[in-house]
């Protein structure tokens, strides 16, 4: 049986880290998707790396966002049954 997935934006710290972490615990795929790469790619060794992804993403980029669910798909066998948005931009 192939895990859920998740697709977190704002995953590199905080509420965003906090999810991947739990739902990870639970057996979910984790996209995790930051402005900032290198808290990122700690993350995911921490989590392994068989259930998650991680890709730098600014969500103010339309394009940005489209190749970040590309990204996705293309590790997550194409399912997405989740979309946790907690990106913040200030400015």
């Amino acid at each position: 049986m192939q895990p859920k997935t998740i697709f977190i934006t704002g995953a590199a710290s905080g509420i965003g880290a906090a999810t991947a972490r739990k739902f990870h615990a639970q057996g979910w795929f984790v996209g995790l998707y930051d402005l900032n790469p290198a808290p990122l790619a700690e993350l995911q060794r921490s989590l392994g790396t068989e259930n998650s992804c991680f890709m730098a993403l600014d969500v103010r980029d339309r394009e940005a966002v489209a190749a970040a669910m590309d990204h996705f798909g293309a590790h997550s066998g194409g399912r997405m049954n989740l979309l946790f948005n907690c990106a913040g931009i200030i400015g």
